[in-house]
C-alpha cells in the first residue's frame, strides 16, 4: 500500500538581529530598515530515522524507540525482549509497533545461562566472606534470584 506524502507550508517570522547583534542593528539604522523577516519553507514533513538491532542497541540509553517484539521463528533468547524494552527512559517514549505474542515475555533463562549466574553468584559470596571487613554492611544489598525452579540465595 502507498501512502502519499503531500508537502507542508510553514511561516515564520525572524529576527535577524539575533545573527549579529552589532552589525545587523548599525546597517538596520543606517538604511533605516526592518530586522524581521518572514520566511515561508515548504518541505515534505519527514523526520530523519535509522534503524539497530537489539545486538547493537545493548549498552544504549536512546531518547524514543519505535519496538517490533514479533521475533522469528525458532528460540527465544531472553535478550531479544529485554532489552530493547530497557534502553528508554520513559514508557512514554516507547512505541511497539504491532501486536505480539505475549510468551515472548515470559522467556526463562536457559540451562547455561542459569549455570553461568550460579557460578557468579559463587563467586561473589566467597568475595564478600574473603573481603567482609571492607564492606559496610548497612550499604551492602544482597539480592535474591528466584526463578521457578532455580533459587540461588545468600
Amino acid at each position: 500500500q502507498i501512502v502519499p506524502i503531500s508537502p507542508t507550508e510553514q511561516t515564520f517570522t525572524f529576527d535577524i538581529k539575533d545573527l549579529h547583534t552589532e552589525t545587523v542593528s548599525k546597517a538596520a539604522k543606517v538604511v533605516k530598515r526592518p530586522t524581521k523577516i518572514v520566511i515561508k519553507r515548504k518541505a515534505h514533513p519527514l523526520i530523519l530515522a535509522y534503524r539497530i538491532t537489539t545486538h547493537k542497541s545493548q549498552g544504549q540509553t536512546l531518547r524514543k524507540i519505535f519496538v517490533d517484539l514479533v521475533t522469528p521463528p525458532g528460540p527465544v533468547e531472553v535478550a531479544s525482549v529485554y532489552v530493547p524494552l530497557s534502553r528508554i527512559k520513559r514508557l512514554d517514549d516507547l512505541l511497539i509497533v504491532r501486536l505480539f505474542n505475549f510468551s515472548s515475555l515470559q522467556v526463562k533463562p536457559t540451562e547455561a545461562q542459569m549455570e553461568e549466574l550460579n557460578r557468579l553468584n559463587k563467586i561473589a559470596i566467597k568475595t564478600r566472606k574473603t573481603f567482609s571487613y571492607y564492606l559496610d554492611y548497612s550499604y551492602c544489598i544482597v539480592t535474591l534470584f528466584d526463578y521457578n525452579n532455580c533459587t540461588i540465595k545468600y
